[in-house]
């Protein structure tokens, strides 16, 4: 085998075993190997290679390096013309020197930068060289990362999908130069590809699929690997399941075809972390992996750069992507991604794990040789601080949407369902909505204008399709009613929806009624509330009810 170290050999072949040992990588860290993965003929997939593996874990955990890539003239007027066409470069990192790594820029709308910028590359180190690698990786990124100052999302991200079980590529950080200009701080990641897939999965021969720039799983997307003819039969079969018009053919369909427990883990993961521009939401940013040991597609997140952003992300959303929209439409699925929300909320999606992510970054670059002297190493610190900041924001929201989800209605025997929280709406404004108990100690919902406006008790439901009618007793005491569009007065309704019922005045208790149809399953929030210019209304929370009609 051919070495492309261009200094004399530091680690003698006795030691080479040792070579992620902390001593051997603070003094040399990048050094480069090209020993291919062995494969195992008689079942065609990849055994792991151990030393690579030890290697590129040390990469990532160890002090972030230095990258000087140096790229020739006419390759470099290549790249001006054909920016995804790779050329050659000669590649330094460190102390390190790697011949022939094919090199393109990389980035969509928002990170697309050319050659003679900042531009996002792509480094592919054994294309024309097989068997090189940096220091057990074959193939990197290095990502400008200019909507993320902190260059740290892509990292805290990383983990946390790592942690739950979901495959994902590695980051870190690097300073980057190119033909002796300084780029700056830079985040790298380890490319999707075989060696990635080995990593994950016992066996790597199958389709890999680029997502592409907002396209769906109905289209043909490209094959980044696999072998056997790129037909997209696999795909097309996992479009067929999701397209099932009944649900319970559906269910079954897609159960077959998709790994479901990691798809709800991999999409309550991106509700969580905020990502607006992922697959489950934005049909963008994503890998998908049909896996042959399984025989069921797998998906892998992408592109975390712009997370923890959004001031509030609803937990109980609409998904674009449209294995999400399709899977999530059927309650044994939704309340499964309800439980994985819930759970990595116990156990992964933590402040702590987070913020030791972000410091044990920051001690890298600090411990980094190829820090020393650099003005740069601190101007993320701020940015650093501010998604520390949206994080603890997060992680306080998300606690609060899951204690307030929906809950699916439990119906008994009589086809009825009643509230056990109402919660107030409006409690400072012109209508205060208090809990209190009548003369004979009974709790009651009251609602009292002060001054013109509406308040209201709020319960929520996810409700099946049927007829229903929602019912509560009540009273009133000098109620002077506004008319609006939603109603006049006392009344029970929909959130969204009028009312007709209604009580003003001065009455004794009666039942209020408010009748709705429900054509599919969905979620409901119910109003018990007060419209006045001034007076009194109460409800008496235990007769509230959801009855089913015939």
């Amino acid at each position: 085998m051919t070495t492309f170290l261009r200094f004399p050999a530091i680690l003698p072949g006795v030691l080479f075993a040792l070579f992620a040992t902390a001593r051997i990588l603070a003094a040399d860290p990048a050094t480069p190997t090209n020993a291919p993965a062995t494969a195992n003929p008689s079942t065609n997939s990849v055994v792991k290679d151990s030393k690579h593996a030890r290697e590129s874990d040390a990469f990532f955990a160890g002090p972030i390096q230095a990258f000087d890539l140096r790229i020739g003239k006419a390759a470099m007027d290549s790249l001006r013309r054909q920016p995804r066409t790779p050329v050659a470069a000669t590649v330094f990192v460190g102390t390190n020197r790697f011949e022939s790594v094919l090199v393109h820029v990389k980035g969509a709308a928002g990170s697309s930068r050319s050659i003679d910028d900042n531009p996002a590359l792509t480094l592919n180190f054994d294309k024309q060289n097989p068997g090189q690698r940096l220091q057990g990786l074959d193939k990197i990124h290095l990502n400008n990362s200019v909507q993320d100052p902190s260059r740290l999302s892509e990292m805290v991200c990383s983990d946390l999908y790592l942690a739950a079980g979901i495959p994902t590529p590695r980051a870190t950080q690097a300073f980057v130069k190119l033909n002796g200009r300084d780029l700056g701080l830079y985040v790298l990641k380890e490319g999707f590809n075989k060696s990635f897939l080995a990593r994950h999965f016992t066996n790597r021969t199958g389709n890999l699929y680029d997502g592409g720039f907002l396209r769906d799983i109905d289209q043909d997307l490209e094959r980044d690997s696999g072998e056997g003819p790129d037909t997209h039969a696999d795909l097309h079969k996992l479009h067929a399941a999701a397209a099932i018009g009944d649900g319970q053919r559906r269910k079954a369909a897609l159960s077959a075809v998709l790994d479901m427990d990691r798809f709800a883990t991999y999409t309550a993961m991106q509700v969580l972390t905020e990502d607006w521009d992922g697959y489950a939401c934005n049909r963008n940013n994503y890998r998908i992996y049909h896996d042959p040991g399984s025989d069921k597609f797998v998906f892998f997140p992408h592109g975390m750069d712009q997370m923890f952003d959004r001031g509030g992300m609803p937990l109980q959303r609409n998904f674009a992507g449209l294995v999400a929209e399709r899977t999530f439409q059927i309650a044994e699925f939704r309340e499964l991604y309800w439980q994985k929300v819930a759970s990595l909320m116990d156990t992964v999606f933590t402040t702590q794990r987070m913020f030791a992510v972000i410091d044990a970054a920051a001690k890298r670059r600090i411990e980094s040789p190829a820090a020393k002297g650099r003005n740069d190493v601190h101007e993320s610190d701020d940015a650093a601080r501010e998604l520390k900041n949206r994080i603890a924001f997060r992680v306080r929201n998300a606690r609060e949407q899951l204690g307030q989800r929906p809950r699916p209605a439990n119906f008994d025997a009589k086809g009825e369902f009643r509230f056990a929280n109402w919660s107030t709406h409006s409690e400072d404004g012109p209508v205060k909505a208090t809990r209190v108990t009548d003369k004979e100690g009974h709790p009651v919902l009251q609602l009292s204008a002060k001054t013109g406006g509406a308040g209201s008790f709020r319960a929520r439901a996810r409700l099946p399709a049927g007829h229903y009618k929602f019912e509560a007793k009540a009273t009133t005491v000098d109620v002077v009613p506004l008319q609006d569009e939603r109603g006049r007065g006392l009344g029970l309704r929909l959130s969204g929806g009028p009312r007709t019922n209604q009580m003003t005045g001065t009455t004794g208790w009666q039942v209020l009624s408010h009748e709705f149809v429900l054509d599919s399953e969905g979620d409901v929030e119910l109003v018990g509330e007060l419209r006045a210019a001034s007076g009194t209304g109460w409800f008496d929370p235990a007769s509230m009810v959801v009855r089913k009609v015939p």
